[in-house]
């Protein structure tokens, strides 16, 4: 028998962040389209467009930025992290409709992604503390972010590999601990 609790927070609370989340996320961007623009005075070259999805694609293609080309091993650190919090995530919506099963071959290969950007998510903070240069730039909500990160990953891992009800009850608390605490950091940032 399925445990009425667990369910109902794998599902309403998480159907309650989330519409919090995306709330939160339009009256920014409505905030920010609100406020009054400054007139570019350079003459523009090119397509505005096309420019844009050359910044966004940079993403996907390393060797077009130096820093990448030079540091490639930070880059394969980013790409390591936010695909587990992508899977981490996407787990998240998997598990209650049983796509999902923890112990399954996909649960397990979504579960060495959590383990990998729990590794670098230590890096992170281990940078962030040890190297001066990292720690004058750094905030508390820098390593805090690590930290809670971290800990999603880690209560991923436990309920993906064990399925128990402790664990998957963890597992949704942080996952309705994230979703309730981004808007907060969006809601921050609106007053500078």
């Amino acid at each position: 028998m399925e445990n009425a609790t667990l369910r109902f927070l794998e599902e309403e609370v998480q159907y309650i962040a989330l519409a919090i989340m995306g709330f939160v996320y339009v009256a920014k961007v409505i905030w920010l389209f609100s406020k009054p623009t400054i007139a570019d005075k350079a003459h523009l070259k090119g397509s505005p467009f096309g420019g844009a999805m050359v910044s966004l694609g940079n993403i996907f293609m390393p060797w077009a930025m130096e820093s990448t080309r030079v540091h490639w091993f930070f880059y394969i650190e980013f790409v390591i992290f936010h695909l587990g919090v992508a899977l981490t995530i996407l787990s998240t919506f998997l598990i209650p409709f049983k796509v999902m099963i923890p112990g399954d071959s996909f649960s397990q290969v979504v579960t060495v992604f959590m383990a990998l950007a729990f590794l670098v998510g230590i890096r992170r903070f281990i940078r962030r503390v040890a190297k001066p240069e990292m720690r004058i730039i750094s905030s508390i909500d820098d390593y805090f972010s690590i930290i809670i990160l971290d800990l999603f990953f880690l209560s991923g891992i436990w309920a993906l590999t064990t399925g128990q009800t402790a664990a998957l009850y963890i597992f949704f608390i942080m996952t309705t601990f994230l979703a309730s605490h981004c808007p907060s950091l969006i809601l921050s940032s609106s007053s500078s």
